[in-house]
């Protein structure tokens, strides 16, 4: 059954100095081939297949690129696209799914951007260039269907230009975090830092044995890296090991203990007094040692 229009219907405003009194047919032709190459080798990377092909695109590339323009209003540039259905043929040649495979694939590139992962160097670069298209300020938000907020793209975001007060490019030699994605070949991993940071990491064949059993876990690796934007770096990591968390021991409790039940479980019958928690044989000597101790006499 065909989902209605309403449904898949996609609306991408684009803003920039250059978009101020509408969008040139130029510069929206550039954001196009722009955009649509972006969609493409994010699709190639997913399947793990060479990027910036060039060429007429193959079946697959012209199916994850199957959208169509079906309004474009004023106010710097607001288009409203949808996916294009695939002819049977086609279909027989590409696999099934509820939704199109134009809608899936810009889904899921949304989904990367919004949680701040480090997308494929040809994609950032194609985004980059869609988004100078209308400027140097230029910048994407995508509306998708279902979902309360836009996905913005703009230069800073993709980290092709730092926002102001942004930290400049600099050099580390340690990093903490999650590693949240693990990819084998080519040995590349992937880690978030508690700030939001994502770290794109090589490691050496020597490592994967250690590297596979610590998905999913908070780790600490050392190499040389380099912090190139606000939400972005990248390492070779020479080393790795997790981070051990301790373990809540029944001494703590999420909930609080009402004090008459904690008086019953120690046993206290009546005030206790400083004199309970003094030690018998401290004494002035005692006092002089710990008073120089504290000021390094």
């Amino acid at each position: 059954m065909t989902k209605p229009a309403a449904q898949t219907q996609i609306t991408l405003r684009l803003e920039g100095s250059r978009a101020e009194l509408g969008v040139s047919l130029s510069d929206f032709e550039s954001f196009i081939d722009s955009f649509l190459g972006a969609l493409r080798d994010f699709d190639r990377d997913r399947r793990e297949a060479p990027t910036r092909k060039s060429g007429r695109p193959e079946r697959r590339a012209e199916a994850v690129t199957a959208f169509r323009l079906v309004r474009f209003e004023p106010g710097s540039g607001i288009a409203t696209i949808e996916p294009e259905l695939v002819s049977i043929h086609e279909q027989e040649q590409l696999p099934l799914e509820e939704i199109p495979l134009s809608l899936e694939n810009l889904l899921a590139m949304a989904d990367e951007i919004d949680a701040g992962a480090v997308l494929p160097e040809p994609v950032t670069d194609a985004l980059a260039k869609a988004c100078r298209a209308f400027g140097a300020d230029g910048s994407i938000a995508i509306h998708l269907p279902g979902r309360p907020r836009p996905t913005v793209i703009d230069m800073a975001r993709l980290g092709h230009g730092a926002p102001i007060g942004s930290e400049p490019e600099r050099e580390v030699r340690s990093v903490s975090g999650r590693l949240h994605l693990l990819d084998v070949e080519p040995d590349k991993l992937a880690i978030r830092t508690s700030s939001g940071v994502d770290w794109t990491c090589r490691y050496p064949e020597r490592l994967e044995p250690k590297v596979k059993q610590l998905v999913d876990k908070l780790v600490w690796v050392e190499g040389p890296g380099r912090r190139v934007s606000s939400l972005r770096g990248t390492m070779t990591i020479e080393r790795i090991d997790v981070v051990e968390q301790g373990d809540q021991s029944m001494l703590f409790t999420l909930e609080r203990v009402p004090d008459s039940e904690l008086v019953d479980q120690q046993g206290i019958e009546q005030p206790q007094g400083l004199h309970s928690i003094a030690d018998p044989e401290w004494d002035d000597e005692r006092d002089d040692a710990y008073l120089a101790a504290l000021l390094g006499k």
